[in-house]
């Protein structure tokens, strides 16, 4: 089936101004069926999708919350969303609990707090109580479906239904599970095949042939497979972009911390303290508790930034040859207790514990590797 479907996306794309055409066909907001967002704003988890839309900084200040209740509602909406969406891409358990405690600990992550439509999705998913609820916060302007499957790609192409959004189609015709690209800051591209967090293409996306660049709030940087990874600075910190040493000799690109903790010489690289790791990629001093994140005091990884812009890269359990330690640490359910692995740490979370979510189960997505997710008691 994916075949024939890919066959049609080539052949009318081939055909003049047809490719955006073909997008609305396969990937369309239904706009005769409501979601309980929509009938009751009021229902939990549930933000205004103005808000989400806008990026209005409005509802739950994060910051007022302590540690453990930072964690504990980073499980909880890490949890239902893999239970509810699949572990597909960042959704899995533990990348997604990274970018949750990145949202939710300021203690760990004061200086990138996170802003606009980040923070509306977050504090939408943090309440969700129900597979419904965490698929309004998912597909903020409405239900998708499938004209096919299986492949993944974005919702639309140059449009703007849930265009953040990264939608795996089943060839049974079952309900689209979505990795919305803006829980992690970015936006969602690549062609109409195999839609990734990233990959933008045309019009704005960088040629890879330099360090990067800026455009608006937009950060442009490429990936090892040469895709710009589509990073939008309006997601934290200061909500600006920036390039480094300086605008005109531009060695390096990257977010601005939102602090004031005084300038320093732009520098790619990390010092470590006790779990701590300090850096000045912006010219501003910035900070990232990565014990905190990883819950291990040996987490932290001085040296270059990589990439350069990434403040979270010096965070990880290394194994003695310097990579993420997976030799200890891989998916795994015992009983309804999912464990998943991400940046040599293992983050769990007692499925039974949470109410609406019952057994753990092992997943396929597009991982190489199953992924333990968590199932909902009832459809």
């Amino acid at each position: 089936m994916r075949a024939r479907v890919l066959l049609l996306l080539a052949t009318t794309a081939a055909m003049s101004g047809a490719a955006l055409v073909a997008c609305v066909d396969l990937f369309h907001s239904t706009g005769d069926v409501l979601t309980a967002c929509q009938l009751d704003a009021q229902t939990p988890g549930c933000v205004p999708e103005a808000n989400v839309e806008a990026g209005v900084d409005a509802g739950t200040d994060f910051c007022t919350w302590s540690d453990d209740e930072a964690r504990q509602n980073a499980a909880h909406a890490c949890a239902w969303l893999g239970a509810c969406e699949s572990p597909l891409g960042d959704n899995a358990f533990g990348s997604c609990m990274f970018q949750a405690l990145l949202a939710f600990d300021c203690n760990a992550n004061p200086d990138h707090p996170v802003k606009g439509k980040t923070h509306a999705l977050w504090d939408c998913l943090w309440q969700a109580q129900s597979c419904g609820a965490v698929n309004a916060c998912v597909f903020p302007q409405g239900p998708q479906v499938c004209g096919g499957g299986p492949f993944t790609t974005c919702a639309t192409q140059g449009g703007t239904v849930n265009g953040d959004v990264r939608v795996a189609c089943a060839s049974d015709g079952a309900a689209p599970k979505g990795e919305n690209c803006a829980l992690w800051g970015q936006t969602c591209g690549g062609d109409l095949s195999k839609g990734i967090c990233g990959g933008s293409t045309g019009a704005g996306a960088l040629d890879c042939t330099g360090p990067g660049g800026c455009s608006n709030t937009m950060l442009h940087a490429c990936n090892d497979a040469g895709e710009d990874i589509g990073i939008d600075c309006a997601s934290n910190g200061a909500q600006q972009c920036g390039g480094f040493p300086d605008v005109t000799n531009a060695r390096w690109v990257a977010c601005l911390p939102a602090n004031d903790a005084g300038t320093c010489t732009p520098d790619a690289s990390a010092t470590c303290s006790h779990g701590l790791a300090t850096s000045c990629p912006a010219g501003i001093l910035e900070t990232i508790n990565c014990q905190l994140l990883l819950q291990n005091v040996d987490s932290c990884n001085p040296g270059p930034l990589s990439p350069p812009f990434d403040w979270t890269s010096p965070c990880v359990i290394t194994d003695e040859g310097g990579a993420a330690d997976a030799a200890t640490c891989s998916d795994s359910c015992e009983g309804a207790v999912v464990s998943s692995c991400y940046r040599g740490a293992s983050f769990t979370v007692d499925c039974s514990k949470l109410p609406g979510l019952g057994k753990c189960q092992m997943v396929q997505t597009d991982h190489p590797s199953p992924n333990a997710a968590c199932v909902p008691s009832s459809p």
